[in-house]
């Protein structure tokens, strides 16, 4: 069984992106770049790239992770921090422990494109206006 059916599916997917954006909108890092985001169009975009990424049955049809987050020149230090944020939003989910790995170690494993190399962004980053093509 896929690891995007053990989540539940679309409706387990869709669950677990509006618990993560509620976390990602209060952390003190991530939250200044989803400041004025549409909420609802990033969720869906969000879950539409989560559900193609954990073996749902629908294609991921928006930038790649490389185009979508190059304009925001993310450091190591913002990647870790949404790392640290999916880590607590899974641990508060039904997500089996085995499961929260594998789902960890996949999106580390997307580091070397979302991360600008040679960027160190401090807390004053910047917000954006509108939907973006980003996890």
């Amino acid at each position: 069984m896929s690891l995007h059916r053990r989540l539940g599916g679309e409706a387990g997917i869709a669950a677990l992106v509006d618990d993560l954006s509620a976390r990602v909108k209060v952390d003190p890092i991530m939250g200044p770049y989803f400041r004025d985001v549409d909420e609802a169009a990033l969720n869906r975009h969000r879950a539409m790239f989560l559900s193609a990424f954990l073996g749902g049955p629908e294609s991921y049809t928006g930038k790649t992770l490389p185009e979508a987050h190059h304009p925001f020149r993310l450091s190591d230090r913002e990647f870790d921090a949404f790392l640290r944020v999916m880590r607590e939003t899974l641990d508060h989910s039904t997500v089996s422990f085995l499961d929260r790995r594998r789902i960890l170690r996949s999106l580390e494993r997307l580091r070397t494109d979302v991360v600008s190399r040679g960027v160190t962004v401090g807390p004053g980053a910047p917000s954006f206006g509108g939907p973006h093509d980003s996890v």
